[in-house]
């Protein structure tokens, strides 16, 4: 149990947003953090100990709970990618996205790569896949993560959603923009995040995440998917910008996902820890309406014009 204590200001504003469920969701966020791995379908280990002998995620292909003791992260088989360790609620957006073999797919806010990872499995090694990432010390991170999952066409970059919408709109497939917020779900797993919160720094993070998803539309082929997600409970980040969204670019329509154990009519999802077996995290699903438009000299344009994207 964490001896941080939860802001009151956050603890009066989900008493608004849960009613009846807020000590149940208070006293999930008391008990020990869930964890989860993710198998590397791309290689196969001759030997993975009892690391998939636990309780399967549902909603994420490959994925497994993961013992809270586990050192499997300072393993020889994590070293040469055979799993990912990620929480199992961040596993649910690139689930939501369900990336589709030969399809090109940009993660605008990548790292450290978890749900890069996840989408570049799931394509099976046939598309293009763009992982972007602005801040160049985490792109650094990034980039080994891509290198040691072994994922083939995928390019690493280090640029602002806005250069990346300027050379390449509606260049792709999908788009997960899984953006920086002020990371309300993290209270349980890292305890010292409950004294850096306020309700102005959401505020701010709200601000910031619309100027992301303003480019992140531009680069959203007709007919291709968009994916929004935080790790926060914040309406203001979450159901406020969908809201935003859709009146900003009515071109963007929520759809309809469902996954085991989760499901979501009104295309939004949030996980809270006493509804889900993991941590705080908002996803939401769109579709850009216009018809699909077939263009084979895509993969070659994006691969020409990545160099300039890059970070020196």
């Amino acid at each position: 149990m964490s001896n941080i204590q939860l802001p009151e200001a956050f603890i009066s504003r989900m008493s608004d947003q849960l009613g009846d469920e807020l000590d149940a969701f208070l006293c999930a966020l008391e008990d020990k953090p869930v964890r989860g791995i993710r198998m590397n379908p791309l290689k196969k280990a001759a030997e993975t100990g009892n690391l998939t002998d636990g309780e399967r995620i549902p909603w994420a292909e490959n994925g497994y709970y993961l013992e809270a003791e586990s050192d499997a992260g300072a393993t020889v088989l994590h070293e040469t990618g055979a799993f990912y360790i990620q929480e199992p609620g961040a596993m649910m957006p690139a689930a939501v996205l369900d990336a589709k073999p030969g399809e090109k797919i940009l993660d605008l806010c990548a790292a450290p790569g978890g749900k890069s990872t996840q989408i570049g499995c799931a394509m099976k090694g046939d598309g293009l896949l763009v992982c972007n990432e602005p801040v160049p010390k985490r792109a650094a991170i990034l980039s080994r993560n891509i290198e040691r999952m072994g994922l083939p066409h995928t390019v690493v970059t280090c640029a602002m959603p806005e250069q990346l919408a300027d050379k390449w709109p509606e260049g792709f497939d999908a788009v997960m923009v899984d953006a920086p917020c002020s990371g309300e779900g993290m209270f349980r797993r890292d305890p010292e995040t409950r004294l850096e919160w306020s309700a102005e720094k959401a505020d701010g993070c709200a601000d910031r995440q619309r100027e992301i998803l303003r480019s992140a539309a531009q680069l959203v082929r007709p007919g291709g998917r968009l994916v929004y997600s935080t790790c926060t409970y914040n309406p203001t980040e979450n159901e406020e910008n969908v809201r935003w969204f859709i009146r900003e670019f009515p071109e963007f329509v929520p759809e309809e996902f469902k996954l085991p154990g989760i499901s979501a009519p009104d295309g939004m999802y949030t996980c809270y820890p006493h509804r889900v077996k993991g941590e705080g995290q908002f996803a939401a699903l769109f579709r850009k309406a216009g018809r699909i438009r077939k263009n084979g000299s895509t993969f070659s344009v994006l691969m020409i014009a990545v160099g300039s994207a890059q970070c020196g």
